[in-house]
């Protein structure tokens, strides 16, 4: 090979070896800008929903399975406020909570210890209320996030899943949901808990809200 060749050959590959990261950074940035982007578009449809669903009184009512905006704030969270009532006491009780919500059974699934306070008060009773509240998050990149704006109250029927086969299958789903906490979710003393909402109420910061149950709808 003659040194004229070999002079451009050596300068293609230090062309090569120069421009590959800066490719790479181009396509990295494009690509975050695109995720970026369209995590502002979907928050802000989210927004949009929930927006006309609880400043629009004549929204048509809400009725199973959940609006899909809907379901995906509720498989987003993470964490909520159950509320139960100490009938020895006569008096309430409230513990935080990570969930994991099934869209596909409309239904909501957490763990606890069967040796607490919560568990058997759980044993004697079967409607709870749970707060959730989609806290902002940080988007890709940075970007500041569009949620952080709206509360869900559901009422529903808790219950113990007894069926092992059952609580196996819903302590999996949590478990994927909540894979840095299986600490309360696996172990001999876990107990499953599967919760059918009947009732929910949506709130944005301006203390505006809607009501949905089962069988009526929503106000």
């Amino acid at each position: 090979m003659s040194r004229p060749q070999n002079n451009h050959l050596s300068t293609a590959i230090t062309l090569a070896l120069f421009m590959g990261p800066i490719v790479y950074l181009f396509r990295k940035q494009k690509r975050l800008n695109q995720e970026r982007q369209n995590y502002k578009e979907e928050r802000e449809v989210e927004r949009a929903f929930l927006s006309a669903l609880v400043e629009n009184k004549s929204s048509q009512p809400l009725r199973p399975p959940l609006p899909e905006i809907i379901q995906r704030v509720l498989s987003r969270c993470r964490f909520a406020y159950l509320s139960t009532i100490d009938i020895d006491c006569n008096s309430s009780h409230l513990s935080l909570m990570r969930f994991t919500y099934l869209p596909e059974e409309e239904m909501i699934v957490m763990s606890t210890n069967t040796k607490t306070k919560k568990y058997e008060m759980l044993e004697k009773q079967s409607g709870v209320a749970l707060l959730i509240h989609d806290f902002a998050e940080a988007a890709p990149d940075g970007a500041p996030s569009l949620t952080g704006e709206y509360s869900i109250t559901l009422n529903g029927n808790c219950s113990v899943v007894k069926d092992v086969v059952m609580a196996e299958k819903y302590r999996a789903a949590h478990l994927k949901n909540n894979p840095d906490y299986p600490q309360f979710i696996v172990g001999e003393d876990i107990a499953m808990l599967r919760v059918d909402v009947v009732y929910a109420r949506i709130c944005n910061i301006n203390d505006e809200v809607i009501k949905w149950n089962v069988g009526a709808g929503s106000s």
